[in-house]
């Protein structure tokens, strides 16, 4: 079987081609790997990249020897760009899938002219299956875009290679609070510095952020607490994968108090470690973190709930030490990248056939 994958590619930063990225090392592990090729769709780069990269992944989908093009689609560039590709498709008569990733798509759908909103709703109608991160992605691919029930179908993310949690922490060991995303209000970076700034009086914790910096004004913020908390706050910048994964290994615990997501790829990472994450319920997220249990949601926006639950797990090592062995369980029991590879697979096989 030949699968021609059309997004970011694995070694890309984002969540996205994280799940890319496990899709290949699952498949290289498998004992009959499919024939995948993996295609840069020109999401990322200057503007000369990205459209040489978009011209080459539409010439690619008319051209390659392929039974199966599976589609990884975010709001905005991505949907379009997706849609050029299955168009082509389409035009060969090759089967097309769609990989919905965004968390944003709702509100992007939002602002769609009627003409606009139709030729959505058709490159979703025509795709031979979806895939959706979780049950309220499920509900809008099939109520807003009328996509059949039977072609939609909830696969979550996953990870390998989990390594069991540290437990206890080792003493002297700082406690890091790491988040790991862009630099922009999105992510909850305004609210995780102002809590974080009422955490004095918890000596041995370290705020870590690394991500692209997406956002000006939040950029600013986050270079004003580095310096007036110099030790205890440190901005990382953009990391590749290799040492965004070292400094999760490390972790205590992660901070991702998010407005919006799909179903994050970095909280999974950190469940596989045995890391609990202090996030929010939004998208797919109830279906990972039970709050209480494996790690804590807290209300987007609100502060003072972001800091009473930093406090509880870095003041309490045998809390913190029953939600990480709780979020590995919560990792092999459903989130494995394993499950997630043959769930898709299975879908490119019938596709294909």
């Amino acid at each position: 079987m030949r699968v021609l994958s059309v997004g970011p590619t694995g070694a890309q930063p984002g969540g996205m081609a994280s799940v890319v990225a496990e899709l290949e090392a699952q498949n290289r592990l498998s004992e009959a790997p499919v024939d995948l090729r993996v295609v840069d769709s020109g999401g990322l780069g200057s503007a000369p990249q990205r459209a040489g990269a978009f011209a080459r992944s539409l010439l690619t989908a008319g051209r390659a020897r392929a039974d199966v093009a599976h589609l990884h689609v975010a709001s905005r560039g991505s949907t379009w760009r997706k849609l050029a590709v299955a168009a082509v498709c389409a035009r060969r008569g090759l089967p097309y899938g769609i990989h919905l990733h965004g968390a944003g798509y709702r509100g992007f759908l939002e602002t769609l002219s009627p003409a606009a909103m139709r030729r959505v709703e058709q490159f979703f109608g025509r795709a031979a299956y979806v895939v959706v991160l979780g049950k309220p992605w499920a509900r809008l691919v099939i109520e807003e875009l009328g996509v059949p029930e039977e072609r939609v179908h909830v696969v979550h993310n996953g990870v390998a290679d989990g390594a069991p949690p540290v437990t206890p922490w080792p003493a002297g060991r700082t406690k890091r609070v790491l988040l790991l995303g862009r630099m922009d209000a999105g992510k909850g970076v305004p609210e995780l510095l102002r809590a974080f700034e009422r955490l004095d009086d918890v000596p041995d914790a370290e705020l870590v952020l690394a991500g692209p910096p997406a956002e000006a004004d939040v950029v600013t913020q986050v270079e004003e607490a580095v310096r007036a908390r110099p030790g205890r706050v440190r901005y990382a910048g953009s990391l590749p994968r290799a040492a965004a994964q070292e400094l999760l290994r490390d972790a205590y615990l992660l901070a991702l108090p998010s407005h919006a997501e799909g179903l994050p790829m970095v909280v999974i990472e950190a469940m596989s470690r045995g890391i609990p994450a202090v996030t929010t319920p939004v998208g797919a997220m109830a279906e990972l973190v039970t709050s209480g249990a494996n790690g804590y949601l807290v209300p987007p926006g609100d502060v003072d709930a972001l800091t009473e639950h930093l406090r509880l797990l870095l003041g309490g090592e045998e809390l913190r030490d029953a939600m990480a062995a709780a979020a590995y369980a919560t990792w092999q029991a459903g989130f494995d990248a394993r499950s997630m590879y043959a769930d898709i697979r299975a879908l490119w096989q019938d596709a294909a056939g």
